[in-house]
């Protein structure tokens, strides 16, 4: 896009210094042609790169009238620039060089004065809805959808798979390549969704402009089978590598949508598998200086049909309207006035962004932006805890409970990890690949998934938890699987209670369940000796437990026998859960000296 727009412009402007050129205080007629051949050659040549660049990369015509008036101002400029060295050469004062100037600052003026005119960033603090919850624990997270492989693991599964099955057998690899992930739930299930997009244009050619589809690799799992999904309802006529026909912000420029700011292309995948691509309309609010988002675009990659939402009434599949940057943007915009006047001089009560914000799901079917403040003071502690809703841009505010360190801190602590299973981090060269605060068995926690140290095509090799309240290298603990990390996180909370004199797993929310005993056995992990039971009923779940933490009757159980199991409320609806309690009243062993 942009060259036969670019050309346009550069002649329009170039006519007009050109003509402007040619009026010039000079009785010499060579000057006079002089002044209208090289002023419109030369600004043909500068506005043309100029505008292909410009409307190639920022697009201003989605931002009309606003981005018009920048792009007018700009050739104006360069008009202006042209023409005073040439008439400095010439030696001669012409219209060009004048009237060039005087209109590079009238649009100035205007465009200083709209953007500025009803600016209000303190306003802006506000912009959606905020609600300050305190200080309590953010929303928990569930185990069964903590996303424990990053997209660079991802990423490298997907590449081997386009050398093997359906992509493989298709040869796949010599004319298409692997789009961005895209982290998303689909169909209850965490995924990260890569496109195929064209390996250029002859590739485009051979396939129609008609992108085959998608790969599906687990975001959860890093053993699952990756799902790959071409032809039919999975083709796309509209994707990011579709280039300017199909391009998704192009598509939704040509299809009536030219008066907005188009942002925010996302490829989600509707529970059923077909694909679409969602687009934030953005218009200026407060002035012309910040862009929100005042409608939704989902576009059928397959047919390319176009509907219009309503912030905040998108279907309950679409994940995510509020882009990182915009995260960002009302993050910084609320830690600045958020707390604190618009005047002063000082930075009390007012607080930065630390780090990128993280999209992060705890089980519903929206996922969070969750951003980190720390204040304008220091960068090593963490101020505040901000989620912001991916669809409605809802923001709460919590605050932590007690000292907090940043990414940093907490990327040290793992990178040096020696709790429950970690002691061979360091001797493995395993480092921290991705980083996320969730909310784990009533603790605070940051996670982190490893990959080998210095590996160009990264693969998991496990997880590491932390109290993010006690991130300390020494209270790192690590599983090679998510259940064994888990497994070993419990543990270390529990050595964590005793010694620091806290209640382990101190808020977590408890549920307790009652049943037959279907099905029991036992193994050992870690030293350990681990019983899972099973309840009549519920044959998609196992409970698993330890004598250590259950008491000796789990040992002595036997099917048949009612028990009462109480587990971690976060555990709900995953597939493997802890007991925190066991208790057979045919059994009635209980711990000594409890």
């Amino acid at each position: 896009m942009g060259l036969g727009i670019g050309f346009l412009w550069a002649l329009l402007f170039a006519l007009g210094g050109g003509i402007a050129g040619a009026i010039r205080y000079s009785k010499e007629p060579a000057k006079i042609g002089y002044g209208f051949v090289g002023n419109f050659v030369v600004d043909l040549f500068i506005l043309f790169f100029v505008n292909w660049l410009t409307f190639f990369f920022a697009r201003p015509m989605m931002v009309f009238p606003y981005g018009l008036i920048a792009i007018v101002s700009l050739n104006l400029a360069v008009v202006a620039v042209v023409a005073t060295c040439w008439d400095f050469g010439l030696k001669s004062v012409s219209l060009s060089s004048i009237g060039a100037w005087l209109l590079v600052i009238v649009t100035g003026i205007f465009w200083i004065a709209g953007v500025n005119s009803g600016h209000s960033a303190q306003k802006a603090s506000h912009i959606v809805a905020v609600s300050v919850a305190g200080q309590q624990a953010p929303p928990a997270s569930s185990t069964a959808q903590l996303v424990s492989v990053d997209s660079s693991v991802a990423t490298t599964r997907a590449s081997q798979a386009m050398t093997s099955g359906i992509a493989g057998q298709r040869n796949f690899s010599t004319f298409l390549t692997l789009g961005p992930a895209q982290l998303q739930m689909v169909a209850g299930q965490m995924v990260y969704v890569f496109p195929l997009e064209f390996e250029g244009a002859g590739a485009k050619q051979r396939l129609h402009a008609i992108e085959p589809g998608y790969m599906m690799v687990s975001a959860t799992n890093p053993n699952a089978p990756i799902v790959e999904n071409y032809d039919n309802q999975y083709s796309m006529i509209v994707s990011l590598g579709n280039g300017q026909g199909g391009d998704p912000l192009r598509w939704a420029y040509d299809h009536g949508y030219s008066g907005y700011l188009l942002d925010d292309p996302t490829l989600e995948i509707r529970d059923d598998g077909a694909p679409f691509y969602t687009v934030t309309l953005l218009r200026p609010q407060l002035g012309w200086t910040f862009d929100a988002p005042v409608g939704v675009l989902l576009i059928n990659a397959h047919t390319g049909q176009i509907t219009r939402y309503a912030v905040g009434q998108t279907p309950d599949w679409v994940d995510r309207v509020y882009s990182q940057q915009m995260a960002s943007n009302l993050a910084t915009w609320y830690g600045f006035y958020g707390d604190a006047s618009f005047s002063g001089t000082t930075n009390a009560n007012r607080f930065k962004v630390s780090g990128d914000p993280t999209l992060t799901y705890t089980g519903g079917e929206h996922p969070v932006w969750r951003v980190l403040l720390t204040s304008y003071n220091t960068d090593v502690s963490v101020s505040k805890i901000l989620e912001i809703n991916s669809a409605t841009g809802a923001m709460s505010v919590y605050t932590p409970t007690g000292p907090m360190g940043t990414e940093g801190s907490a990327t040290d602590a793992f990178n040096n990890a020696s709790g429950v299973g970690a002691s061979m981090i360091r001797a493995n060269h395993y480092v921290v690949s991705s980083l996320a605060l969730h909310v784990i068995y009533g603790h605070l926690t940051w996670m982190a998934t490893y990959v080998p140290d210095g590996v160009s095509n990264p693969t998991f090799v496990g997880i590491g938890f932390v109290d993010a309240y006690h991130a300390q290298a020494n209270n790192v603990a690590f599983g090679s699987t998510r259940e064994a990390a888990l497994a070993a996180y419990l543990t270390q909370l529990s050595q964590q209670g005793n010694s620091q004199g806290n209640a382990p797993g101190a808020g977590a929310l408890y549920t307790t369940v009652t049943g037959k005993i279907s099905a029991i056995q036992s193994d050992i992990t870690g030293g350990q000796k681990y019983v899972y039971v099973m309840l009549a009923g519920q044959d998609n779940v196992a409970y698993e437990g330890t004598a250590t933490n259950l008491g000796p009757a789990v040992l002595f159980a036997q099917v048949g026998q009612t028990v009462k199991i109480q587990i971690y409320k976060v555990d709900l609806g995953n597939s493997v859960q802890t007991m925190t309690s066991f208790t057979d009243a045919a059994v009635p062993i209980t711990v000594p000296g409890s």
